[in-house]
């Protein structure tokens, strides 16, 4: 078995249920985290229904966990009174449960929408300033600022991954360059859980020649894509988005929304 006991927060949403396949069945054990009622499916998983906004009921979970799997939160833009507890209080609680009962690694979702206001014709790599196109891509900059202050300053060694779109196949054109397989996903977090590292962000992204990312960080440390989005070029150029600042920004919908154009 590669990990010990390892904790998977968001254990019942879809793109965990895409790697714990995978990742239970290489540990002692998965404890699994979600604040909505459901079942383990593997004999070595425990199923938790937690709010991790809920302090007081998340430090006993994290008792004798080695290394967190973050994937819970709120997956879209909401209001803040929704985005606050679910993507910011939420993460605060963890990092400081985690720090608290020993855990030495914690392996994050990020999301592209940290730097969604990159224009498209830009080719980024994981060294440039944030640029949220959101209110949910300001809470992912957030998180991982705040794992970069646990990992320097307190020795919680963590990876973040800026996801694109993880589905079994792309389906637009957008996804021509953000795309990650769910099993590039999941090499992805299983390098998270073993490489020596102190704070990385790297980006989730298939072999995709689109790509707007630069991904060496995350070819340094081993990933090695197995997929690519190129073979659906065909099928799925045409279909893009009819709004232009949607298709001039990396964020898509998400830096359209609401966007005001300035006067020169």
């Amino acid at each position: 078995m590669k990990y010990k006991r390892v904790l998977l927060t968001g254990g019942a949403g879809r793109i965990a249920r895409y790697i714990r396949e995978r990742l239970a069945p290489q540990c002692v054990e998965l404890r699994l985290a979600d604040c909505v009622p459901f079942e383990a499916s593997h004999a070595n998983e425990t199923a938790n229904v937690v709010d991790l906004a809920d302090a007081d009921r998340l430090k006993p979970l994290l008792l004798g966990i080695d290394a967190v799997v973050h994937m819970a939160g709120y997956p879209r833009d909401a209001e803040w009174s929704t985005i606050l507890p679910a993507n910011v209080v939420a993460v605060t609680n963890l990092w400081d449960a985690a720090l608290h009962a020993g855990v030495r690694r914690i392996v994050y979702a990020s999301s592209n929408h940290a730097v969604g206001l990159y224009p498209r014709a830009e080719r980024i790599d994981s060294d440039v300033l944030p640029r949220p196109d959101s209110r949910y891509g300001v809470a992912k900059v957030f998180m991982e600022a705040l794992a970069g202050l646990y990992a320097e300053k307190y020795a919680l060694s963590a990876m973040g991954i800026r996801i694109g779109a993880c589905t079994p196949e792309p389906t637009d054109a957008r996804m021509l360059s953000h795309w990650v397989h769910p099993n590039d996903l999941t090499d992805m977090i299983e390098i998270g859980l073993t490489a020596e590292l102190t704070h990385e962000v790297v980006y989730g992204v298939s072999a995709n020649r689109a790509s707007w990312w630069d991904n060496a960080r995350a070819e340094a440390l081993g990933y090695k894509p197995r997929y690519s989005a190129d073979g659906f070029n065909e099928l799925l150029l045409h279909k893009r988005s009819e709004n232009a600042i949607a298709e001039r920004y990396q964020g898509g919908s998400y830096a359209a929304d609401g966007h005001v154009s300035r006067s020169v």
